[in-house]
């Protein structure tokens, strides 16, 4: 009766650590080469030594990296600035992306995305 309670524990294990793993992969996302992906966003400053465009920049630079693709910007316009990436981010990288740029990735500087759309 035991040999039967401890198979049965094991297998309930295993299929667990199999359920948590696929629920928590990370799957590249599937892209069209002749689409784009226009990011708006809004950065908020605290005692930065610069303007807000540098600080655009800056944070860009860094949370670019977290996607693919080649990018433009970011320029100002409207109320923010906006990037447009080739080809489009997915899914699991637009979470990636407005991770990076809201979660306050440099010192000083948080940024706010007002709009991704992709196309």
């Amino acid at each position: 009766m035991k040999a039967l309670g401890a198979v049965v524990l094991v297998v309930v294990g295993v299929i667990g650590v199999d359920t948590l793993a696929d629920l928590t992969q990370s799957r590249p996302d599937a892209l069209a080469d002749d689409s784009t992906t226009v990011i708006a966003f809004d950065v908020g400053t605290r005692g930065y030594n610069g303007t807000d465009l540098d600080a655009a920049r800056a944070l860009w630079a860094v949370c670019a990296a977290s996607v693919s693709g080649a990018a433009t910007g970011p320029t100002a316009g409207g109320d923010g600035y906006a990037v447009s990436i080739s080809p489009a981010v997915g899914t699991t990288g637009s979470k990636r992306l407005v991770g990076c740029l809201e979660d306050g990735t440099l010192d000083r500087v948080q940024g706010h995305v007002e709009s991704m759309t992709s196309g």
